[in-house]
């Protein structure tokens, strides 16, 4: 029963969230260059929460941490190794959230069904932890196609955390050192333009 409650309280508040942070960027409650500012201002902590909330909302990214952890690099001048580190750590543990939405479906299933996705749990044993660092590398992707279906199945907990985590990380370092290496040259061509 604990289960199904823990479950329940994670898949709510993961709806919860991207309808908050969906509808708040639309109403303009909140813009972007005020959630940006915002996020500057918070540093290295910025990093890591850019990187959550960019993963955590379900099926639908609203917050933009392709654009964000390279500004905190080139504007605001953080080192981009600890940035992309600590985003693909947020990144990692903000996907980690929607394996509980699959953990709460094996208790709706029936016998059956969970028979046959034991087979699955078998395949995803040998390729599952490159599957995930591959879709966990990937910004084109929704992760939660393979996330909730990892949950459904059982996949193992610690395992599947740290392929998301290395994998996030590689992805949030790419972006950090693009603002690190592209920002004097879009800074540059920027200027030229409005000069």
């Amino acid at each position: 029963m604990k289960k199904i409650l823990l479950t329940g309280v994670i898949i709510t508040s993961l709806f919860i969230m991207t309808i908050v942070l969906y509808y708040s960027m639309e109403a303009s409650i909140m813009s972007l260059d005020e959630v940006i500012e915002i996020i500057k201002g918070m540093g290295y902590a910025g990093a890591f929460l850019s990187g959550f909330l960019a993963t955590s909302t379900l099926f639908l990214s609203v917050f933009p941490s392709y654009i964000i952890i390279p500004l905190l690099v080139g504007v605001a001048s953080l080192n981009p190794l600890l940035v992309g580190i600590l985003a693909g750590l947020g990144a990692g543990l903000g996907q980690y959230l929607h394996y509980y939405v699959g953990v709460g479906g094996r208790y709706v299933l029936s016998e059956k069904r969970k028979e046959s996705l034991a087979k699955w749990r078998l395949k995803l044993e040998k390729y599952g932890l490159w599957l995930i660092i591959l879709f966990a590398l990937t910004p084109l992707t929704p992760d939660d196609l393979i996330w909730i279906p990892l949950g459904l199945i059982g996949y193992p907990k610690v395992k599947a955390l740290l392929a998301a985590i290395t994998g996030k990380i590689i992805l949030n370092l790419f972006y950090a050192y693009a603002g690190y290496f592209g920002w004097p040259v879009i800074e540059d061509l920027l200027n030229s333009i409005l000069i």
